[in-house]
């Protein structure tokens, strides 16, 4: 048997609340009914809540200055199944997340490179240098991941501006040494590409990566929050 509104409101002591924060309740109360909640879903969601509004209304703070519209909060209570089941779970594998960002880079700066030489445009880079940059910035971008980011997904909050700043200020140098040593590489371990072979080396990285992402389902290090 499904309580209707009167009877689910008795689980509460509503008369300790104002008439705004009253409405509040049985505007909620009406959403998650029509959502399908379960008499005891309803009753456990509201009690969860209450005590805080009670407290919060002693000082003139309202349910919806707590929680935003009513409607608004019941909705985010009732995530359906099926929104649940495709809620997809990212495979954070330190290395598989190197990987991924290393073919990425790798990708960006081989396709970018290549395609600059073709018209006479740029420095050309060698086979070991285009791995090196690849695969140095890359392990660049996870630390940044590991060490700013991955706090913003496990608390929901933002990471604190001078952590992110003074991380990406290492990061920054930590690449310059990279570019720096790669350009030190001997001609002899570095051979010089042709253009087209720059590309297809780009292409391929992107492609690799494609494939590994689609079998492993790898959280990209660049879009960290999903």
């Amino acid at each position: 048997m499904v309580l209707n509104q009167g009877e689910i409101m008795s689980f509460i002591e509503i008369k300790e609340l104002t008439r705004k924060n009253q409405e509040f309740i049985h505007i909620a109360t009406n959403q998650l009914i029509k959502d399908g909640k379960s008499d005891s879903e309803i009753k456990e969601l509201l009690e969860e809540i209450l005590p805080t509004i009670i407290e919060n209304q002693k000082n003139g703070i309202t349910a919806r200055n707590l929680y935003g519209a009513p409607s608004e909060w019941a909705a985010s209570k009732s995530t359906s199944a099926k929104e649940k089941n495709d809620q997809v779970e990212y495979n954070e594998n330190p290395w598989l997340m190197w990987v991924d960002s290393s073919l990425l880079m790798l990708a960006i700066i081989a396709g970018v490179n290549g395609l600059m030489n073709l018209f006479g445009q740029g420095a050309q880079y060698g086979l070991v240098t285009l791995l090196v940059i690849g695969f140095g910035v890359g392990a660049g971008m996870y630390f940044m991941y590991h060490f700013v980011y991955r706090e913003q997904i496990k608390t929901g909050q933002r990471p604190k501006l001078l952590k992110a700043i003074a991380f990406l200020g290492l990061a920054t140098m930590a690449w310059s040494v990279v570019f720096i040593l790669a350009a030190l590489i001997p001609s002899s371990l570095n051979p010089i590409l042709h253009p087209i072979v720059t590309i297809l080396i780009g292409t391929a990285a992107f492609g690799i990566r494609y494939l590994l992402k689609k079998k492993y389902n790898i959280r990209s290090a660049m879009t960290p929050v999903q």
